[in-house]
């Protein structure tokens, strides 16, 4: 077995080891023999036919204080079922169970026979291992069914065509695994997932079904290079050629993280699963998640024959069922490692309705935090919020170059896609309530910022945020995207909905681009895209108009100092990007310049 530790066991058939104190039980037949009356232990080992199989180790190791591990030197004149499993000792013990604490050490075949299997670990137990006690390890096992229930177990090193599954417990850890099945938690709370290529996770607990409440705790990926997982993609075709899978599936969980992992794609560059259609799917009751920093690409489906040949399925990201606060945060998603749109799904994001009582308080990307997902590549919207959804927030994304609406709120109707014309005093309901988007009147660069104008008719008497954006080019619709964030500005809306802004952002905006906008309420529902305006190129001596009415007057200067006061960007007028004292300086001489 390549890339795997190797531990060096005793030889012998059952002794006591030096490794860590442990008593060590080498298992050396491949058959399911038991030649002993069931109540021996490791030192009993072995009984009258001289060796020790499998089963007799589980029950030595059951009736035996302490933990024991479990190696393997199985001659390799008992390997069967060479055509299917190559290089690998194959046990094929029936209902096998492990009950006590044991660390099960597949590693140790290597060491006692060689590299075998280049591809993987040299124990294959055919029939699946099941394990019971807390504190159990299993290492070095290849395509095999793992099932581990209890507590604080550690599931590591296995390969090949093997799923592994955590029942009920709490704080177990599957990590640097790389097999091309599942692993699945399922009613296991505060486990860790890092280090692993796999085809699928699924995070499951059971609101209603069980009676057992979510799932609590998951962690899936980390921070750190070493904790991300590869999760390739997984899907299947039905009898009708329908493509169908989720990758990572999250249902009924609370206070889960899914972090820095890449998820549908093996290598940054290509998809990994032809019949994958979800990414991450959310399903049930779902309740304080975190879907942050991970390479979600290469999630869509390509239907095959006899009636879905050809189409396409995929959603980077799938939000259905109810319960909220679910957080989608700085995320790649559409994307290949090199930046390029080049692995979009159908939709990046789809946030759906659900009978009677749909997901409420969805944040994708956060402007404040500098947290915003990039989304590009997808053969239809960025984003969709479909009609009874509302409380979805979007902020502070790079959001281009896809096929047809950067943000779609659907409407009540036959044919809900599509832009959404503004209403008077935003009375029509839909996803997000059809909330209306800014309207922009004039967008101005400098060499050193862009004044940006336009006003918004909405609720009356309420709050509501304008994001900013420049794109290199306008949505085929006219309509976003907004590929690039500039900045924000806060709006009160006067008794007829009315509301104006103008506001100045720094950075250098390039020739040709265009400046769009979004509005978000005080509830948190985000419009979509503003008509795309095209950016001017001004000569840069108007910044001094601080209050942004286009021409230079004293009412400038109180509005610097309004500036200054809270420190937003049309305090800055040397460019230093800060703002300090010596932008007064600035403003005199930017002022006494002239427009």
């Amino acid at each position: 077995m390549r890339n795997t530790t190797k531990l060096m066991l005793t030889a012998g058939f059952a002794a006591t080891s030096g490794l860590a104190g442990a008593q060590v039980i080498t298992v050396n037949t491949a058959s399911d023999t038991v030649d002993f009356s069931g109540a021996q232990q490791v030192a009993d080992l072995p009984g009258p036919d001289g060796v020790v199989s499998l089963r007799e180790a589980a029950l030595a190791s059951d009736n035996t204080p302490g933990v024991q591990t479990v190696g393997f030197d199985v001659p390799q004149g008992e390997w069967a079922f060479q055509f299917i499993y190559p290089g690998r000792a194959v046990l094929n013990p029936f209902l096998l169970r492990f009950f006590e604490p044991v660390i099960i050490d597949g590693t140790t075949q290597t060491a006692a026979t060689g590299d075998t299997n280049p591809d993987g670990a040299e124990v294959v137990i055919m029939s699946g291992l099941i394990t019971i006690g807390d504190d159990t390890t299993i290492r070095g096992i290849d395509s095999s069914a793992i099932s581990v229930n209890g507590s604080n177990n550690t599931v590591e090193l296995n390969t090949g065509f093997t799923s592994i599954s955590l029942f009920g417990g709490s704080g177990s850890t599957i990590r640097n695994n790389t097999i091309t099945g599942t692993i699945k938690l399922d009613r296991s709370n505060d486990n860790t997932v890092v280090g692993n290529v796999c085809q699928r996770v699924r995070i499951q607990g059971f609101v209603s079904e069980f009676g057992t409440g979510p799932i609590t705790g998951t962690r899936v990926g980390g921070p750190n290079p070493e904790d991300r997982n590869y999760i390739t993609g997984y899907g299947t075709w039905n009898s009708e050629g329908l493509p169908s899978g989720t990758t990572v599936e999250v249902f009924d969980n609370q206070d889960t993280v899914i972090e820095n992992n890449w998820i549908g794609t093996p290598d940054g560059l290509t998809r990994g699963n032809d019949a994958s259609s979800i990414g991450v799917g959310f399903y049930g009751t779902n309740s304080g998640v975190l879907v942050k920093d991970n390479l979600i690409s290469g999630i869509l489906g390509v239907g095959m024959g006899p009636h879905y040949a050809g189409t396409l399925w995929g959603r980077g990201i799938y939000i259905t069922g109810t319960g909220g606060d679910i957080n989608i945060m700085g995320n790649t998603i559409g994307l290949d490692i090199n930046g390029q749109p080049t692995l979009g799904s159908v939709y990046g994001i789809d946030v759906d309705d659900y009978p009677v009582t749909s997901v409420h308080g969805v944040t994708i990307g956060d402007a404040s935090t500098g947290q915003g997902n990039t989304i590009a590549g997808h053969r239809f919207n960025g984003i969709s919020v479909n009609w009874n959804v509302s409380a979805v927030t979007i902020s502070g994304n790079s959001i281009y170059a896809n096929d047809d609406l950067g943000i779609d709120l659907f409407e009540l109707d036959v044919t809900p896609f599509g832009v959404t014309a503004n209403d008077a005093q935003d009375a029509d309901t839909g996803g997000n309530n059809l909330q209306n988007y800014p309207v922009l009147s004039s967008a101005e660069a400098s060499p050193t910022q862009i004044t940006i104008a336009g006003t918004l008719n909405s609720t009356p008497n309420a709050t509501f945020t304008v994001e900013l954006f420049a794109s290199s080019v306008c949505n085929d619709s006219g309509f976003g995207e907004g590929e690039r964030y500039l900045g924000q500005t806060t709006l009160q809306t006067n008794g007829s909905g009315d509301a104006s802004f103008s506001v100045a952002l720094p950075g250098e905006i390039e020739a040709g681009w265009v400046a769009t906008a979004t509005a978000t309420d005080s509830e948190g529902n985000t419009s979509e895209f503003s008509a795309c305006l095209s950016v001017t190129q001004g000569s840069g001596n108007c910044i001094a108009d601080t209050n942004g009415d286009g021409m230079l007057s004293p009412a400038d200067f109180s509005a610097w100092v309004s500036a200054f006061n809270t420190m937003s960007p049309a305090c800055d007028q040397n460019g230093d990007g800060a703002c300090s004292p010596a932008d007064f300086s600035a403003w005199v001489a930017n002022y006494n310049a002239g427009c």
